[in-house]
Protein backbone atom coordinates (compact mmCIF):
# COMPACT_ATOMS: atom_id res chain seq x y z
CA UNK A 1 0.00 0.00 0.00
CA UNK A 2 1.48 2.80 -1.32
CA UNK A 3 0.58 5.34 2.00
CA UNK A 4 3.47 7.66 0.93
CA UNK A 5 1.59 9.18 -2.10
CA UNK A 6 -1.09 10.68 0.02
CA UNK A 7 1.44 11.68 2.51
CA UNK A 8 2.82 13.92 -0.20
CA UNK A 9 -0.02 14.80 -0.75
CA UNK A 10 -1.08 16.10 2.33
CA UNK A 11 2.46 17.43 3.09
CA UNK A 12 2.28 19.25 0.08
CA UNK A 13 -1.29 20.65 0.53
CA UNK A 14 0.04 22.38 3.85
CA UNK A 15 2.07 24.67 1.36
CA UNK A 16 5.36 23.43 3.26
CA UNK A 17 7.46 23.65 0.32
CA UNK A 18 4.93 26.05 -2.35
CA UNK A 19 6.43 27.55 -5.26
CA UNK A 20 7.44 31.42 -4.88
CA UNK A 21 5.41 34.24 -6.09
CA UNK A 22 2.30 32.89 -5.84
CA UNK A 23 -0.67 34.72 -7.05
CA UNK A 24 -3.16 36.39 -4.81
CA UNK A 25 -5.82 34.44 -3.43
CA UNK A 26 -9.38 35.69 -5.84
CA UNK A 27 -11.88 37.37 -3.76
CA UNK A 28 -14.11 35.09 -1.96
CA UNK A 29 -17.82 34.42 -3.46
CA UNK A 30 -19.74 32.92 -0.50
CA UNK A 31 -22.98 31.03 -0.97
CA UNK A 32 -24.37 29.85 2.97
CA UNK A 33 -27.03 27.33 4.34
CA UNK A 34 -28.32 28.49 7.51
CA UNK A 35 -30.84 26.60 9.58
CA UNK A 36 -30.43 28.50 13.02
CA UNK A 37 -28.14 25.96 14.77
CA UNK A 38 -25.53 25.42 12.36
CA UNK A 39 -24.20 27.64 9.15
CA UNK A 40 -22.04 26.10 6.91
CA UNK A 41 -20.47 28.19 3.73
CA UNK A 42 -18.78 27.30 0.31
CA UNK A 43 -16.83 29.77 -1.98
CA UNK A 44 -17.59 29.78 -5.16
CA UNK A 45 -14.57 31.47 -6.40
CA UNK A 46 -12.65 28.55 -4.89
CA UNK A 47 -14.43 25.29 -6.59
CA UNK A 48 -17.23 25.43 -4.06
CA UNK A 49 -14.80 23.63 -1.16
CA UNK A 50 -16.40 24.90 2.42
CA UNK A 51 -14.64 27.11 3.79
CA UNK A 52 -16.69 28.17 6.51
CA UNK A 53 -18.60 26.47 9.49
CA UNK A 54 -19.97 27.94 12.68
CA UNK A 55 -22.83 27.26 15.21
CA UNK A 56 -25.74 29.07 17.23
CA UNK A 57 -23.01 28.33 20.24
CA UNK A 58 -20.07 29.11 19.09
CA UNK A 59 -20.35 31.61 16.13
CA UNK A 60 -16.59 31.42 14.88
CA UNK A 61 -15.24 29.77 11.57
CA UNK A 62 -13.95 26.11 12.20
CA UNK A 63 -12.60 25.82 8.80
CA UNK A 64 -9.02 26.67 8.34
CA UNK A 65 -8.20 28.35 4.66
CA UNK A 66 -4.26 29.66 5.10
CA UNK A 67 -3.73 28.20 1.64
CA UNK A 68 -5.91 26.25 -1.24
CA UNK A 69 -5.08 22.50 -0.21
CA UNK A 70 -7.31 22.71 2.85
CA UNK A 71 -10.86 23.64 3.55
CA UNK A 72 -13.04 20.52 3.32
CA UNK A 73 -12.42 19.38 -0.19
CA UNK A 74 -13.01 16.55 -2.07
CA UNK A 75 -9.66 15.37 -2.92
CA UNK A 76 -8.58 11.63 -5.24
CA UNK A 77 -5.41 10.12 -6.22
CA UNK A 78 -4.47 7.96 -9.07
CA UNK A 79 -1.67 6.99 -12.13
CA UNK A 80 0.26 7.13 -13.25
CA UNK A 81 3.68 8.45 -11.38
CA UNK A 82 4.39 11.28 -12.41
CA UNK A 83 1.03 13.06 -13.74
CA UNK A 84 2.11 14.41 -16.85
CA UNK A 85 -0.32 16.51 -18.49
CA UNK A 86 0.12 17.08 -22.30
CA UNK A 87 3.82 19.00 -21.93
CA UNK A 88 3.34 20.34 -18.50
CA UNK A 89 5.41 18.68 -15.82
CA UNK A 90 4.03 18.41 -12.01
CA UNK A 91 6.20 20.25 -9.65
CA UNK A 92 9.05 18.44 -8.57
CA UNK A 93 8.08 18.40 -5.10
CA UNK A 94 4.82 16.58 -5.91
CA UNK A 95 6.07 14.58 -8.73
CA UNK A 96 5.26 11.25 -7.00
CA UNK A 97 1.39 11.87 -6.01
CA UNK A 98 0.67 11.17 -9.59
CA UNK A 99 -3.10 12.24 -10.48
CA UNK A 100 -4.49 13.98 -8.03
CA UNK A 101 -7.58 16.43 -8.48
CA UNK A 102 -8.81 18.40 -5.54
CA UNK A 103 -11.37 20.89 -5.48
CA UNK A 104 -10.42 24.27 -4.26
CA UNK A 105 -7.36 24.47 -6.42
CA UNK A 106 -3.49 24.00 -7.22
CA UNK A 107 -0.61 24.19 -5.74
CA UNK A 108 0.34 27.57 -8.01
CA UNK A 109 -3.38 29.32 -6.35
CA UNK A 110 -5.49 28.79 -9.04
CA UNK A 111 -8.38 28.04 -8.57
CA UNK A 112 -11.00 25.35 -9.65
CA UNK A 113 -13.87 26.69 -11.76
CA UNK A 114 -17.31 26.52 -10.57
CA UNK A 115 -19.94 25.44 -13.33
CA UNK A 116 -23.43 25.49 -11.20
CA UNK A 117 -24.71 26.41 -8.00
CA UNK A 118 -28.23 26.07 -7.02
CA UNK A 119 -29.14 27.38 -3.28
CA UNK A 120 -32.89 27.03 -2.45
CA UNK A 121 -32.54 27.08 1.23
CA UNK A 122 -32.87 23.54 1.91
CA UNK A 123 -30.33 21.87 -0.30
CA UNK A 124 -26.62 23.30 -1.61
CA UNK A 125 -26.07 21.94 -4.80
CA UNK A 126 -22.02 22.57 -7.04
CA UNK A 127 -20.52 21.58 -9.85
CA UNK A 128 -17.25 22.64 -10.56
CA UNK A 129 -13.92 21.34 -12.73
CA UNK A 130 -11.14 20.92 -10.23
CA UNK A 131 -7.22 21.65 -10.71
CA UNK A 132 -4.71 19.26 -10.28
CA UNK A 133 -2.63 20.02 -7.27
CA UNK A 134 0.39 19.48 -8.57
CA UNK A 135 0.22 21.12 -11.73
CA UNK A 136 -0.11 24.68 -12.88
CA UNK A 137 -3.25 25.77 -13.56
CA UNK A 138 -3.60 22.21 -15.79
CA UNK A 139 -7.93 21.05 -14.67
CA UNK A 140 -8.64 17.97 -13.94
CA UNK A 141 -10.40 15.28 -16.13
CA UNK A 142 -13.23 14.76 -14.16
CA UNK A 143 -16.17 16.61 -12.75
CA UNK A 144 -16.69 17.20 -8.90
CA UNK A 145 -20.01 17.87 -7.66
CA UNK A 146 -21.71 18.36 -3.69
CA UNK A 147 -25.19 17.87 -2.87
CA UNK A 148 -25.47 19.65 1.11
CA UNK A 149 -28.17 19.78 3.43
CA UNK A 150 -28.80 20.60 6.97
CA UNK A 151 -30.52 19.03 10.19
CA UNK A 152 -30.52 20.34 13.25
CA UNK A 153 -26.50 20.31 14.09
CA UNK A 154 -26.06 17.54 11.29
CA UNK A 155 -24.33 18.34 8.13
CA UNK A 156 -25.19 15.74 5.45
CA UNK A 157 -23.03 15.96 2.31
CA UNK A 158 -23.04 13.93 -0.77
CA UNK A 159 -20.21 13.66 -3.22
CA UNK A 160 -19.66 12.37 -6.96
CA UNK A 161 -16.62 12.54 -9.15
CA UNK A 162 -17.02 11.53 -12.49
CA UNK A 163 -13.97 10.94 -14.37
CA UNK A 164 -13.69 11.44 -18.05
CA UNK A 165 -10.11 10.31 -18.38
CA UNK A 166 -8.41 9.33 -21.75
CA UNK A 167 -5.88 7.14 -19.85
CA UNK A 168 -8.02 4.09 -19.72
CA UNK A 169 -4.75 2.14 -18.08
CA UNK A 170 -5.28 0.18 -14.89
CA UNK A 171 -3.77 1.41 -12.49
CA UNK A 172 -3.16 0.11 -8.60
CA UNK A 173 -5.57 0.90 -5.67
CA UNK A 174 -4.71 4.73 -4.47
CA UNK A 175 -6.05 6.18 -0.54
CA UNK A 176 -9.16 8.21 -1.01
CA UNK A 177 -9.63 11.41 1.56
CA UNK A 178 -13.56 11.40 1.80
CA UNK A 179 -13.42 14.21 1.94
CA UNK A 180 -10.07 16.30 3.50
CA UNK A 181 -11.31 18.83 6.29
CA UNK A 182 -9.02 20.96 7.72
CA UNK A 183 -10.01 23.30 10.87
CA UNK A 184 -8.89 25.56 13.29
CA UNK A 185 -5.94 24.41 15.46
CA UNK A 186 -7.64 25.35 18.24
CA UNK A 187 -9.68 21.95 17.89
CA UNK A 188 -6.40 20.39 18.31
CA UNK A 189 -7.61 16.96 19.86
CA UNK A 190 -8.23 14.39 17.82
CA UNK A 191 -10.96 11.51 19.17
CA UNK A 192 -12.26 8.50 18.50
CA UNK A 193 -13.29 5.70 19.46
CA UNK A 194 -10.50 2.72 18.59
CA UNK A 195 -11.45 -0.03 20.77
CA UNK A 196 -12.68 -3.32 20.47
CA UNK A 197 -16.09 -2.59 22.09
CA UNK A 198 -17.87 0.11 20.02
CA UNK A 199 -21.58 1.57 20.80
CA UNK A 200 -20.65 0.14 24.29
CA UNK A 201 -19.69 4.23 25.77
CA UNK A 202 -16.40 2.66 26.28
CA UNK A 203 -13.71 4.91 26.41
CA UNK A 204 -13.00 7.36 23.85
CA UNK A 205 -8.72 7.39 22.36
CA UNK A 206 -6.99 10.81 21.94
CA UNK A 207 -5.02 10.08 18.65
CA UNK A 208 -2.03 11.80 18.73
CA UNK A 209 1.03 12.31 16.09
CA UNK A 210 3.48 14.06 15.46
CA UNK A 211 3.75 16.61 12.73
CA UNK A 212 7.58 16.75 12.22
CA UNK A 213 7.76 13.41 10.67
CA UNK A 214 7.60 13.40 6.91
CA UNK A 215 4.10 11.76 7.02
CA UNK A 216 3.00 13.97 9.89
CA UNK A 217 -0.56 12.44 10.42
CA UNK A 218 -1.97 9.00 12.49
CA UNK A 219 -3.76 6.65 10.69
CA UNK A 220 -6.31 4.63 12.84
CA UNK A 221 -9.47 2.53 12.97
CA UNK A 222 -12.06 4.24 14.53
CA UNK A 223 -14.75 1.12 15.19
CA UNK A 224 -17.27 3.91 15.78
CA UNK A 225 -16.57 5.20 11.91
CA UNK A 226 -16.82 8.41 13.49
CA UNK A 227 -13.38 10.78 14.74
CA UNK A 228 -13.63 14.41 15.79
CA UNK A 229 -11.20 17.51 15.90
CA UNK A 230 -12.29 19.41 19.67
CA UNK A 231 -11.15 22.03 22.13
CA UNK A 232 -10.05 21.67 25.19
CA UNK A 233 -14.06 21.72 26.66
CA UNK A 234 -14.48 19.03 24.24
CA UNK A 235 -16.29 20.96 21.65
CA UNK A 236 -15.61 21.01 18.04
CA UNK A 237 -16.40 19.51 14.69
CA UNK A 238 -17.16 15.58 14.17
CA UNK A 239 -17.14 13.62 10.80
CA UNK A 240 -19.21 10.36 10.57
CA UNK A 241 -18.78 7.84 7.43
CA UNK A 242 -20.46 4.49 8.12
CA UNK A 243 -19.48 2.71 5.31
CA UNK A 244 -16.11 2.94 6.53
CA UNK A 245 -13.51 2.62 9.53
CA UNK A 246 -10.00 4.08 8.67
CA UNK A 247 -9.38 7.94 9.03
CA UNK A 248 -5.98 9.59 9.41
CA UNK A 249 -5.47 13.07 11.33
CA UNK A 250 -3.61 14.94 14.01
CA UNK A 251 -2.20 18.25 14.54
CA UNK A 252 -0.12 20.52 12.30
CA UNK A 253 2.06 23.52 13.58
CA UNK A 254 3.06 24.91 16.94
CA UNK A 255 0.28 27.13 16.79
CA UNK A 256 -3.37 26.80 18.69
CA UNK A 257 -5.18 29.20 16.78
CA UNK A 258 -8.78 30.34 15.79
CA UNK A 259 -7.67 32.15 12.96
CA UNK A 260 -8.82 30.18 10.21
CA UNK A 261 -5.38 31.60 7.85
CA UNK A 262 -3.16 30.37 10.90
CA UNK A 263 -0.60 28.66 9.16
CA UNK A 264 -1.24 25.71 11.79
CA UNK A 265 -3.87 23.40 11.22
CA UNK A 266 -6.01 20.11 12.79
CA UNK A 267 -6.92 17.51 10.12
CA UNK A 268 -9.23 14.25 9.45
CA UNK A 269 -9.86 12.64 6.73
CA UNK A 270 -12.07 9.46 6.28
CA UNK A 271 -10.34 6.47 3.95
CA UNK A 272 -10.97 4.29 1.37
CA UNK A 273 -8.48 2.73 -1.17
CA UNK A 274 -10.00 2.38 -4.48
CA UNK A 275 -9.05 1.56 -7.86
CA UNK A 276 -10.22 5.04 -9.29
CA UNK A 277 -11.36 3.79 -13.28
CA UNK A 278 -10.97 6.09 -15.98
CA UNK A 279 -14.59 6.43 -16.25
CA UNK A 280 -15.77 5.97 -12.59
CA UNK A 281 -18.85 7.81 -11.07
CA UNK A 282 -17.77 7.64 -7.48
CA UNK A 283 -20.19 8.30 -4.97
CA UNK A 284 -20.28 8.43 -1.18
CA UNK A 285 -21.69 10.05 1.77
CA UNK A 286 -20.18 11.84 4.90
CA UNK A 287 -22.12 13.56 7.81
CA UNK A 288 -20.58 16.39 10.14
CA UNK A 289 -21.88 17.67 13.01
CA UNK A 290 -21.22 20.53 15.57
CA UNK A 291 -20.93 20.17 19.28
CA UNK A 292 -20.09 18.46 22.47
CA UNK A 293 -18.00 15.29 21.66
CA UNK A 294 -20.72 13.24 23.84
CA UNK A 295 -23.05 14.92 21.82
CA UNK A 296 -21.40 13.20 18.75
CA UNK A 297 -20.58 9.95 19.86
CA UNK A 298 -24.27 9.75 20.80
CA UNK A 299 -25.86 11.17 17.37
CA UNK A 300 -23.25 9.23 15.17
CA UNK A 301 -23.80 5.95 17.17
CA UNK A 302 -27.33 6.22 16.56
CA UNK A 303 -27.09 6.79 12.31
CA UNK A 304 -24.82 3.72 12.82
CA UNK A 305 -25.33 0.25 10.83
CA UNK A 306 -24.76 -2.21 13.43
CA UNK A 307 -25.31 -5.18 11.11
CA UNK A 308 -22.20 -6.74 9.50
CA UNK A 309 -21.21 -6.01 6.16
CA UNK A 310 -22.88 -7.35 2.97
CA UNK A 311 -20.97 -6.82 -0.08
CA UNK A 312 -23.39 -7.03 -3.57
CA UNK A 313 -21.44 -6.34 -6.65
CA UNK A 314 -24.53 -5.39 -8.71
CA UNK A 315 -22.67 -2.41 -10.23
CA UNK A 316 -19.08 -1.40 -8.37
CA UNK A 317 -16.47 -2.91 -6.44
CA UNK A 318 -18.47 -1.75 -2.65
CA UNK A 319 -15.08 -0.40 -1.97
CA UNK A 320 -13.11 -3.50 -2.62
CA UNK A 321 -9.75 -3.89 -4.44
CA UNK A 322 -8.05 -5.58 -6.63
CA UNK A 323 -4.33 -6.16 -6.71
CA UNK A 324 -2.05 -7.79 -9.47
CA UNK A 325 -5.03 -8.89 -11.95
CA UNK A 326 -7.75 -7.08 -13.70
CA UNK A 327 -11.60 -6.86 -14.48
CA UNK A 328 -13.89 -5.33 -16.39
CA UNK A 329 -13.65 -2.24 -15.22
CA UNK A 330 -16.84 0.35 -13.91
CA UNK A 331 -19.60 -0.13 -14.02
CA UNK A 332 -19.58 -4.09 -13.15
CA UNK A 333 -22.90 -5.01 -14.85
CA UNK A 334 -24.29 -7.45 -12.41
CA UNK A 335 -21.12 -9.05 -10.93
CA UNK A 336 -17.17 -8.46 -10.68
CA UNK A 337 -15.46 -10.44 -13.24
CA UNK A 338 -11.52 -10.50 -12.26
CA UNK A 339 -9.19 -11.96 -14.51
CA UNK A 340 -5.87 -13.31 -13.72
CA UNK A 341 -2.47 -12.36 -14.68
CA UNK A 342 1.22 -13.53 -14.53
CA UNK A 343 0.94 -12.24 -10.47
CA UNK A 344 -0.41 -13.46 -7.31
CA UNK A 345 -3.70 -12.29 -7.68
CA UNK A 346 -5.66 -10.82 -4.27
CA UNK A 347 -9.17 -8.98 -3.58
CA UNK A 348 -9.17 -7.18 -0.44
CA UNK A 349 -12.34 -5.77 1.56
CA UNK A 350 -12.55 -2.29 2.44
CA UNK A 351 -11.58 -1.35 6.81
CA UNK A 352 -14.89 -1.87 8.77
CA UNK A 353 -15.20 -3.22 11.92
CA UNK A 354 -17.77 -5.64 13.07
CA UNK A 355 -17.45 -8.53 15.38
CA UNK A 356 -16.66 -11.94 14.73
CA UNK A 357 -19.40 -13.67 17.17
CA UNK A 358 -22.24 -12.16 15.26
CA UNK A 359 -21.03 -12.76 11.79
CA UNK A 360 -19.94 -16.59 12.25
CA UNK A 361 -20.48 -17.94 8.89
CA UNK A 362 -19.36 -16.15 4.87
CA UNK A 363 -21.52 -16.87 1.84
CA UNK A 364 -20.35 -16.53 -1.54
CA UNK A 365 -21.62 -16.47 -4.56
CA UNK A 366 -18.90 -17.24 -7.18
CA UNK A 367 -17.88 -18.55 -10.33
CA UNK A 368 -14.63 -19.85 -10.95
CA UNK A 369 -13.41 -20.20 -14.58
CA UNK A 370 -10.04 -22.05 -15.15
CA UNK A 371 -8.56 -25.82 -13.49
CA UNK A 372 -9.39 -26.63 -10.19
CA UNK A 373 -8.45 -24.57 -7.42
CA UNK A 374 -8.11 -23.92 -3.58
CA UNK A 375 -8.91 -20.53 -2.64
CA UNK A 376 -8.09 -18.70 0.71
CA UNK A 377 -10.34 -16.07 2.50
CA UNK A 378 -8.19 -14.29 5.16
CA UNK A 379 -9.42 -11.77 8.02
CA UNK A 380 -7.98 -9.17 10.15
CA UNK A 381 -8.73 -8.67 13.87
CA UNK A 382 -8.38 -5.21 15.11
CA UNK A 383 -5.02 -5.15 16.83
CA UNK A 384 -3.17 -7.24 13.63
CA UNK A 385 -0.82 -4.88 11.69
CA UNK A 386 -0.30 -8.08 9.01
CA UNK A 387 -2.56 -10.21 7.39
CA UNK A 388 -1.72 -13.75 8.53
CA UNK A 389 -2.62 -17.14 7.08
CA UNK A 390 -3.38 -18.38 10.22
CA UNK A 391 -6.65 -16.54 9.94
CA UNK A 392 -7.36 -18.08 7.00
CA UNK A 393 -9.70 -20.47 5.80
CA UNK A 394 -9.58 -22.35 2.19
CA UNK A 395 -12.31 -22.95 -0.33
CA UNK A 396 -12.16 -25.85 -2.96
CA UNK A 397 -14.01 -23.96 -5.80
CA UNK A 398 -15.69 -25.39 -8.72
CA UNK A 399 -14.12 -25.45 -11.74
CA UNK A 400 -17.57 -25.69 -14.20
CA UNK A 401 -17.34 -21.64 -14.49
CA UNK A 402 -20.88 -21.62 -13.33
CA UNK A 403 -22.11 -19.55 -10.26
CA UNK A 404 -22.43 -21.60 -6.75
CA UNK A 405 -23.08 -20.68 -3.45
CA UNK A 406 -20.25 -21.11 -0.65
CA UNK A 407 -20.39 -20.69 2.95
CA UNK A 408 -17.89 -20.72 5.31
CA UNK A 409 -17.95 -21.44 8.62
CA UNK A 410 -15.19 -18.91 9.86
CA UNK A 411 -16.37 -19.52 13.74
CA UNK A 412 -15.10 -23.42 13.51
CA UNK A 413 -11.51 -21.23 13.97
CA UNK A 414 -10.17 -20.30 17.13
CA UNK A 415 -8.72 -17.28 15.31
CA UNK A 416 -11.62 -16.31 14.18
CA UNK A 417 -12.83 -14.20 17.29
CA UNK A 418 -13.18 -10.50 18.87
CA UNK A 419 -13.59 -7.29 16.50
CA UNK A 420 -12.60 -7.88 12.74
CA UNK A 421 -11.81 -5.28 10.73
CA UNK A 422 -11.54 -6.90 7.08
CA UNK A 423 -11.17 -9.78 4.51
CA UNK A 424 -9.16 -10.33 1.89
CA UNK A 425 -9.73 -13.33 -0.91
CA UNK A 426 -6.93 -15.05 -2.31
CA UNK A 427 -8.22 -17.52 -5.61
CA UNK A 428 -5.26 -19.31 -6.41
CA UNK A 429 -2.07 -20.47 -4.54
CA UNK A 430 0.05 -19.62 -7.49
CA UNK A 431 0.05 -17.18 -10.68
CA UNK A 432 -2.69 -19.07 -13.04
CA UNK A 433 -2.73 -16.45 -16.17
CA UNK A 434 -5.82 -16.69 -18.11
CA UNK A 435 -8.20 -18.04 -15.21
CA UNK A 436 -10.94 -15.84 -13.90
CA UNK A 437 -13.21 -15.36 -11.19
CA UNK A 438 -16.52 -13.69 -10.96
CA UNK A 439 -18.47 -12.78 -7.87
CA UNK A 440 -22.09 -11.54 -7.22
CA UNK A 441 -21.78 -11.66 -3.16
CA UNK A 442 -20.02 -12.13 -0.28
CA UNK A 443 -23.06 -11.87 2.82
CA UNK A 444 -22.13 -12.63 6.52
CA UNK A 445 -25.04 -14.64 7.71
CA UNK A 446 -25.87 -14.66 11.53
CA UNK A 447 -25.76 -18.41 12.33
CA UNK A 448 -23.85 -21.70 11.05
CA UNK A 449 -25.77 -23.23 8.87
CA UNK A 450 -25.73 -27.14 9.10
Amino acid sequence: MKIVLLALALVGSLGLSAPAALPPRPPAKMTFLDNGEVRIGMDLALGGAVTFISSRDHPGNLINSADLGRQIQMSHYSGPWPFIAGEKKPAPNWAGLGWNPIQTGDCYMNPSRVLECRNDGRELYIRCIPMQWPHNNVPGDCLFETWTTLEGAMIHMRYRCTNQREDKTWYRPCPQELPAVYTISKLSRLMAYTGDKPFSNDALTHVTNDWHKPWPWTRFVATERWAALVNEQDWGLGVFKDDGGEFHGGIHGEGRSEDPQHGSTAYVAPIHMENFDHNIVYEHRTEYMVGKLADLRRRFNALATRTPPAWRFASDRQHWTLRNATDQGFPLGGDWRVQLGDKMPRLESPVFAWRADQAPVLELELAWRGKATTARVQWKRRDDAQWNVAKSQTLEMNPDGRYHTYRLNLAASPQYRDLIIGLALEPVVQPRPGEGLSIRSLVFTPSVVR
